[in-house]
């Protein structure tokens, strides 16, 4: 009986152990597969914010269409200026009061010398020193800046590149799986885009691609899950708010005439509502 009684006294130190080390792995191991995942999607959202950015760029708006966004990026090209040679502000000074020689300029009348029009003046100046082949005056420039060299040096080569390269420096990038929310099931992010009016008229365009925290770490650890809910749902940049309707899809309110909403945690960039820069609320 005393052997009987060890026996079972040690099957239940072990059990005990057992559920004692589960219990402290348990949230050890949430938080690892949790921050794998979040970062999966947090890369994705940004992916899809640089797509964004450059349609926005070629087109003046925000597009809510993936399938657009896609065709885009796959097929949209853009140029990207290879330099050769720096000018410094002494060079730049110099090139602006060729300028105003040029286009017969007032000394009393301020002008401005954008980085593509010094350029424009230095490849000219070139043109004609090695035309004539009197280079007195590229000399004399170059002596300006001893750190770049000799202004002969001096190339802007434009080339045209396909935008996913540029987007991804990868062309084999997975372009037809951005929609998808990693770890998600299939599930696709939500992607709006809109415009709300200026203050002083006109109006800002506005686009917004979230995954719910439900759609991606659901399944993990169902009690650990609700606990890392419960904390961020405090963090007001981390959640959206969603009306609860009623029968006639309408919001409800409650007694203080206070409009019911269900507060949902999600990982998001940009903002539909207001101008954020784009920004992620994982950066707050």
């Amino acid at each position: 009986m005393k052997t009987l009684l060890k026996v079972l006294l040690g099957v239940l130190a072990v059990i005990l152990a057992v559920v004692n080390v589960r219990s402290v792995m348990s949230p050890i191991q949430f938080e690892e597969i949790r921050a794998k995942r979040d970062s999966a999607v947090i890369f994705r959202l940004i992916d899809i914010k640089d797509a964004e950015v450059e349609y926005y760029r070629a087109n003046g708006k925000y597009t809510n269409d993936f399938d657009s966004l896609i065709n885009f990026v796959k097929t949209k090209k853009i140029y990207v200026v290879n330099k050769a040679y720096e000018l410094n502000d002494r060079q730049l000074e110099k090139v602006a009061n060729i300028k105003r020689e040029r286009e017969n300029i007032k000394p009393h009348i301020e002008i401005s010398l954008t980085i593509d029009e010094a350029d424009g003046i230095i490849l000219d100046l070139l043109q004609k020193a090695e035309k004539k082949n009197n280079w007195k005056e590229i000399d004399e420039l170059s002596a300006m800046n001893t750190t770049e060299g000799d202004l002969r040096n001096f190339r802007r080569d434009t080339t045209w590149v396909s935008l996913i390269d540029t987007l991804y420096h990868n062309p084999a990038y997975p372009i037809d799986s951005l929609p998808y929310i990693p770890y998600g099931n299939g599930e696709k992010f939500t992607l709006l885009a809109d415009s709300i009016a200026k203050a002083g008229g006109g109006h800002t365009q506005l686009f917004e691609a979230r995954a719910d925290f439900s759609q991606y770490l659901k399944g993990i650890n169902d009690q650990e899950y609700d606990n890392y809910v419960l904390g961020i749902k405090k963090k007001v940049t981390q959640v959206r708010r969603e009306p609860v309707l009623n029968a006639e899809g309408e919001p409800t309110y409650d007694e203080n005439n206070e409009e019911i909403v269900n507060i949902i945690p999600c990982r998001r960039v940009g903002n539909i509502k207001e101008p954020n820069n784009n920004a992620g609320n994982w950066e707050w």
